[in-house]
């Protein structure tokens, strides 16, 4: 385990000589936390708390007590609500897989509503400015030709400047 890799990193192999953690090392960036001097996740690496034993090193143990936790919650939840569907509910196929498609078009609903919102950020003012430019485009083209240029129009279609 590697405290000057961020996570982002761990998948390319740190450099063998990459420092290992320590607990002073831990309780330094702890420290720095504290202070307000790391903000950045990349900067705090890893670091949420001081070490739980400070008087065992880290290069004795490595455990990943977050994942542990949450894969053990996730299976306790995972047992109880099958239980409670074999049991308590007694929930038929079609039941059971009305629920699991609900959950996958309301899991489907939110990540359209995610990408609309992205896109009216990003995308849609970029269009907008494209299609004033192109209406300025085409009134100078008619200009030049003596023609009368067309008045701008909103989305509804309606004229005015």
């Amino acid at each position: 385990m590697w405290c000057n890799a961020h996570p982002s990193t761990w998948k390319q192999h740190p450099a063998a000589d990459a420092e290992n953690w320590t607990i002073e090392k831990i309780k330094s960036v702890k420290e720095c936390i504290d202070h307000k001097e790391l903000k950045e996740p990349q900067e705090m690496l890893g670091v949420v708390n001081d070490p739980i034993w400070d008087f065992v090193e880290p290069q004795n143990y490595i455990f990943l007590e977050l994942h542990a936790e949450i894969g053990s919650v996730n299976n306790v939840l995972d047992n109880f609500y099958a239980f409670i569907d074999d049991q308590v509910e007694a929930v038929t196929l079609e039941e059971l897989t009305s629920r699991n498609s609900f959950i996958v078009a309301d899991v489907a609903l939110t990540r359209a509503a995610q990408l609309l919102s992205e896109w009216k950020e990003d995308v849609a003012p970029q269009l907008e400015f494209h299609r004033y430019e192109r209406i300025a485009q085409v009134g100078n083209e008619l200009k030049r030709r003596d023609l009368n240029p067309p008045l701008p129009t909103n989305r509804l279609g309606r004229a005015g400047r």
